[in-house]
């Protein structure tokens, strides 16, 4: 559809220019660390609560003991000594601890000392 100089112009002249509104600009913060110093004071207050409110405990808990200190030891399965547990032990106990360690490999090593024990068997051929 190819249009005359004169109907161009006439079509072009059923459009009417409308002004430029305002740019709308958003209110800015006046000072944008204000919710940041709210947010860092609330959890510096709730950390100082809970701080307070477990030393209260604890000196409650104290108030219950009575006179004499009790030394708290916890003394795991053998099966389940980790390795600070089995440093502790040599540190302390040498002879206990060599007895653990002999007691742990009869039980995870296997015992070449049965008649199905694969060194038996090989001992045979």
């Amino acid at each position: 559809m190819v249009m005359s100089d004169e109907e161009l112009e006439r079509y072009l002249a059923e459009f009417q220019p409308r002004p430029v509104r305002a740019l709308e600009i958003s209110p800015r913060i006046k000072n944008p660390w204000t919710p940041r110093l709210v947010a860092a004071a609330l959890v510096i207050f709730v950390s100082g609560v809970s701080l307070w409110h477990l030393r209260q405990e604890t000196k409650r808990a104290k108030d219950l003991l009575p006179g004499k200190q009790v030394s708290r030891i916890t003394v795991l399965p053998q099966s389940e000594l980790n390795a600070i547990a089995l440093t502790r032990l040599a540190l302390e106990n040498h002879e206990h601890f060599e007895a653990v360690l002999a007691d742990k490999s009869r039980r995870a090593l296997p015992n070449f000392q049965w008649e199905s024990s694969t060194l038996h068997i090989l001992a045979k051929e």
